[in-house]
């Protein structure tokens, strides 16, 4: 089915004789309706595969866009045109008489005739919205996930693999918490939010005020809420943070893709995605096409694919990519970074030929996400919460056990009587943060669906094509949100009486160097090249400032090693080496310093100093204060 919509100030039409012999009996003369949405409608032969969910798909479309362009009014009007290869007239009017009736309930709907002549007279409201077109199918949408509600029975796992039944109401009874220990602290707070919902009464997240006063992040009033700009320090976070999931992609045999960010609402495979997300997706209408931005990887992987042309030789096919994407969340429901509109997220895809050949790549992701978990997060403050189809999970029961086991991590297993989504196992790697929420970074889902469903096929030894089994392993959901647990995480550490840092290899600045004058500026460059030559990110704080001073901003800046440089460092002495972490200060020589730094970034990726060297030479990027009330409210 085709549909073009038109916003109009009025319609008025008269029919004038009939078309086909069995048109509809019309003893009206001319009709207008004002401030309508007017809806052309072409009916297609694929549509009578299913005349009652194209019904229901054309009624749900259009009342999204009469909700988009504030109507009351709509009226159905039957234009062939539209369309090629039409369906039977009967076809035709059942759905469009279904449709009538399902928007009656909610709208003042009118129905232009079927099968006549008609003359007709529109004018368009001419705003953005007020001309658009749709392909309506037969697939049915996918349905709105409420919190919990498919699923129907609950299990806690302990690090050692055993399991532990619980419900809504005696969940905290269970016997795991006997065990001790900063994850089980986690896991209760998690299966708390899970079951009963984060706590109501919260501090504003701590990572708001830290992404500003550390020059890392800002909202950005010129563009839609939920969307940030970045400062360079927080570049370089971010773009470490990509180089280090690169590493591990390529380590795991992972080919690397790149696919554009806007698609045709017209495609097929895309019409059937969009579902997959609840319309939470941002729509841009160009030369009477419509086009939906890029709201998660797969639009452009699975197409990517299926052209692909692959046998069970080459198995498991694996693909990775880095995926800016668009979802508009609810106003309510953006809070800093960690609920945003536009992310970029990190996404692998394991093609694989058989069950057994899925569990093994499965079993490799998740060491690679909880590699990814320790070096990132943190390596306690993290646990696992599973999502399974309770049949898959009674019949792979001890693979998951020891799965878990061997990740030695604590999990909470939600099991749902049948599949309600495109996977029939999936855990997420949820960090715990400072305000009591959890965040999902990580997720490996085991896909038993999509293969088929957008036929990405193999070729079997028999020369027949079958279809895949999907690995689906979103390294990073949202870079946005793994920052935001990041900063989170340092809260924690401030609560504890502990000074809040950033892991030493996402530092922007690793050392500071505070010459006692200026006459020891250009010796503190000297040494500043030397940290650099071997790959340590140093600048020098050249401001006219007392030393004290310049250590007080050195802790604010959160510097893990700051160096205070006089006469005795430039004489060959041991360098007094001020440590964050701990407070306490060191005599150590540069080589050791060196040694040091790389013991604590040893195989993690490198950049170079996002800003000058010279402290003095920097722009002050948050001016404190300027906070408006429209960048808060995101």
């Amino acid at each position: 089915m085709k549909i073009l919509l038109i916003h109009s100030d009025f319609l008025e039409f008269e029919p004038k004789r009939k078309a086909i012999k069995n048109a509809e009996e019309w003893r009206k003369g001319r009709e207008k309706i004002n401030d309508c949405l007017v809806v052309f409608t072409s009916v297609e032969k694929n549509d009578e595969k299913d005349t009652e969910q194209v019904s229901k798909n054309f009624a749900k479309e259009i009342e999204k866009v009469a909700k988009e362009v504030k109507t009351n009014s709509i009226v159905l009007y039957p234009y062939a045109h539209l369309g090629r290869d039409l369906a039977s007239p009967d076809a035709a009017l059942k759905i469009l008489k279904n449709a009538e009736n399902i928007l009656k309930k909610r709208y003042k709907t009118y129905r232009a005739p079927f099968g006549w002549y008609k003359a007709f007279t529109i004018k368009c409201k001419g705003h953005p919205l007020s001309e658009l077109s749709r392909e309506i199918g037969v697939e049915k949408p996918a349905k709105e996930r409420k919190k919990g509600s498919e699923f129907h029975k609950f299990i806690l796992i302990d690090a050692n693999g055993r399991e532990y039944v619980i419900t809504k109401k005696d969940w905290k009874k269970s016997e795991i918490w006997k065990n001790k220990g900063q994850q089980y602290e986690m896991l209760n707070k998690f299966v708390r939010n899970e079951l009963e919902g984060n706590p109501e009464e919260r501090d504003k997240p701590k990572h708001i005020e830290y992404m500003r006063k550390l020059e890392l992040v800002d909202y950005c009033p010129e563009s839609d809420i939920g969307n940030f700009k970045w400062y360079p320090k927080g570049l370089l976070i971010k773009d470490l943070i990509l180089a280090f999931q690169e590493n591990l992609a390529r380590n795991y045999g992972a080919f690397k893709i790149q696919n554009p960010i806007i698609y045709r609402t017209s495609d097929q495979n895309i019409r059937k995605l969009i579902g997959e997300f609840h319309e939470k997706d941002y729509r841009i209408r160009e030369e009477k096409e419509e086009f939906v931005l890029r709201f998660a990887s797969d639009p452009g992987a699975f197409p990517f694919m299926q052209k692909l042309n692959f046998s069970y030789k080459n198995m498991p096919v694996k693909e990775y990519e880095e995926a800016i994407c668009f979802r508009k969340e609810q106003k309510g429901e953006l809070c800093g970074l960690r609920r945003v509109r536009n992310f970029t997220m990190t996404d692998l895809h394991a093609f694989c030929a058989d069950e057994n050949q899925a569990k093994d790549e499965f079993r490799k992701l998740c060491f690679l996400c909880q590699d990814l978990m320790n070096n990132i997060i943190s390596k306690r403050r993290w646990v696992l919460g599973w999502e399974a189809v309770e049949s898959f999970y009674e019949e792979h029961k001890k693979w998951v056990l020891d799965l878990v086991k061997e990740l030695g991590v604590p999990s909470f297993v939600k099991l749902m009587p049948k599949r309600s989504h495109y996977y029939s196992l999936k855990n997420e790697y949820q960090s715990i943060e400072a305000d009591g929420a959890n965040s999902q970074i990580s997720t490996v889902q085991f896909d038993v669906v999509n293969g088929e469903r957008f036929n990405i096929t193999y070729r079997g030894e028999d020369n027949k094509n079958y279809p895949c089994i999907i690995i689906h392993c979103s390294t990073f959901g949202s870079i946005e949100r793994t920052l935001c647990s990041i900063l989170e995480n340092a809260a924690i550490d401030e609560k504890n009486k502990k000074n809040p840092m950033l892991p030493l290899w996402l530092s922007p600045t690793q050392i500071r160097l505070c010459p006692v004058s200026d006459s020891y500026i250009e010796f503190c460059e000297k040494i500043a090249d030397q940290f650099e030559e071997r790959g340590i990110r140093v600048d020098v704080d050249d401001r006219t400032e007392s030393v004290q001073k310049k250590i007080m901003n050195a802790e604010t800046e959160w510097i893990p090693l700051t160096l205070v440089i006089g006469e005795k460092e430039k004489r060959g002495e041991k360098f007094s080496v001020r440590f964050r972490e701990t407070g306490k200060i060191e005599k150590m020589f540069l080589d050791d310093i060196v040694k040091y730094i790389k013991s604590k970034t040893a195989g993690l990726p490198y950049k170079p100093l996002p800003l000058d060297r010279l402290v003095s030479k920097r722009p002050v990027f948050v001016g404190w204060g300027k906070l408006s009330q429209s960048e808060g409210s995101s």
